[in-house]
């Protein structure tokens, strides 16, 4: 029925579209809308939808087209007193044909999928084709129905769909305008997506190989505690903005982050599943290392939905610490799917230990100094060092045939030259405790000491230069007099 110029509040107030959900109530009065007696002409704009008309987010438009489009309806009397519809479309995409609708309101209770419109457009008044340019296009419609009536009693919603889609009458999320026909539609907020992806460190995970976990005892040497952050925005054009956050960086180390596209590992030079020249329209970048988090963002020319839901790739961060490869996944400290999380795999942390006798002068092959004193000298030791995730490495101390009650010092003195020390030692006497120095507490069996050192399990096995020296706790401790060592050795060797 034709009774006032606006959808009434019942219409509103209902329904569930298919494949949608709930159709959100629009708050709205009756009311008569006074044309300008002078001209007969009246206009209407109409912003982008973003669910503003029924205050639903979930009607917002979801797809690809810019978010900048608005439209403008004029209802134009002619000299019979009839009306001409003008449908104006501003921001259009250049190529595309704009399908625009009016839609008859109608009860929900009798529409075949519960619309409160008819899902046949009334082309009386408009439903065309509406070529776009690139900028503002215009079309008219010479109507049948009287000016007044159309401007005061015509009830229904003015539709402009999507061209960039399959065109549904039902999918409130394809419509790029949504307005009650005759009503001002005001802009609503951005209604933009956003999406976070977490990506953990390379512990083989993704293929289920530890074989393509990132290699410590390679030539790298990158804490395990490393982690990534992809998310991908969407710009009001429909495209989407890529940012790449990585935790616990190195200080001033540059990680090169890639995506690379999947691709038949039989056409690719080295038979890997994806290009090896990453994709710089996505994401090719150095993130700057800063000792915590640091980011870096690329603006894409790719729209959000392609990027969460169709583009296929890997998103590699390389290992800074050493020459980049784009086939040795070991290299890879985070080797995952673009746009899907990467869950925590068992972190592959290394352990070793090395064993040390009392010193009998074998370590400098010169007997004179062997250990003199009155400690037995069935006492031997080990050193143990634990990988830690954090890149650190815990060295524990334990001491066999101990004396009790006894606190035996244990120093990591750095190897030195001995022109350079003051008492000609190839050490410098006092202790590195960044490695080990202290006091280990004895029972009259063992006795064991740890320390959390900030060097690397790789620093410690494979660069640093040391002796591993146990004093004898039942004399004066003496840094410089080799016989009062009861453990001589290099340290983690």
């Amino acid at each position: 029925m034709i009774t006032s110029k606006k959808i009434s509040v019942t219409y509103l107030m209902i329904i569930t579209l298919l494949s949608l959900g709930i159709f959100a109530a629009c708050d709205s009065s009756s009311s008569t809308v006074a044309p300008d007696p002078e001209t007969g002409e009246i206009s209407f704009d109409y912003a982008f939808n973003e669910g503003q008309l029924l205050g639903d987010v979930n009607t917002a438009y979801r797809g690809d087209h810019p978010r900048n489009l608005s439209a403008e309806l004029t209802i134009e009397e002619r000299a019979d007193g009839n009306a001409n519809v003008i449908i104006t479309l501003r921001n259009t995409v250049d190529g595309v044909t704009y399908p625009v609708h009016a839609h008859d309101a109608a009860d929900p209770a009798t529409t075949p999928n519960g619309t409160p419109y008819n899902e046949t457009p009334n082309g009386d008044i408009f439903a065309g084709g509406i070529s776009g340019n690139g900028g503002t296009v215009m079309q008219t419609n010479e109507t049948d129905i009287d000016y007044m009536e159309l401007v005061n009693q015509y009830e229904g919603f003015l539709v402009v769909h999507d061209p960039l889609q399959d065109l549904s009458t039902t999918d409130l999320t394809t419509y790029l305008i949504l307005g009650v026909f005759g009503d001002d539609l005001a802009p609503g907020d951005l209604s933009l997506r956003s999406a976070e992806f977490m990506y953990a460190f390379n512990e083989g995970q993704l293929l289920g190989d530890p074989d393509t976990a990132y290699d410590g005892d390679g030539a790298g040497d990158h804490p395990r505690n490393l982690s990534a952050i992809l998310l991908i925005e969407e710009r009001p054009n429909g495209m989407a903005n890529v940012t790449i956050t990585l935790e616990n960086t190195l200080d001033g180390f540059n990680y090169p982050v890639h995506a690379h596209d999947f691709a038949d590992p039989a056409e690719t030079p080295n038979g890997t599943p994806y290009n090896e020249t990453p994709n710089g329209d996505v994401f090719a970048g150095a993130i700057s290392g800063n000792g915590g988090s640091a980011s870096l963002s690329n603006e894409t020319e790719i729209s959000w939905v392609e990027l969460t839901e169709e583009y296929g790739a890997f998103l590699v961060v390389h290992d800074p610490t050493q020459d980049i490869s784009t086939t040795d996944l070991t290299t890879y400290l985070v080797l995952g799917i673009f746009a899907e999380d990467l869950e925590e795999g068992e972190a592959n942390l290394r352990s070793a230990t090395f064993n040390y006798d009392f010193n009998e002068g074998q370590l400098l092959d010169d007997p004179s100094l062997a250990y003199e004193g009155d400690h037995p000298r069935n006492l031997s030791a080990t050193l143990t060092l634990n990988e830690q995730i954090d890149g650190t490495t815990e060295v524990i101390v334990m001491l066999n045939n101990t004396v009790a009650g006894e606190t035996y010092p244990v120093h990591s003195h750095d190897a030195a030259d001995p022109s350079t020390t003051p008492n000609g030692t190839p050490y410098n006497e006092t202790p590195n405790g960044d490695v080990f120095a202290g006091g280990v507490m004895a029972d009259g069996m063992s006795g064991t000491g740890d320390n959390i050192s900030p060097l690397s399990f790789n620093e410690l096995t494979r660069n640093y230069e040391g002796f591993f020296v146990v004093h004898d706790p039942l004399q004066e401790l003496s840094t410089t007099d080799l016989t009062t060592y009861v453990i001589l050795g290099l340290t983690a060797r």
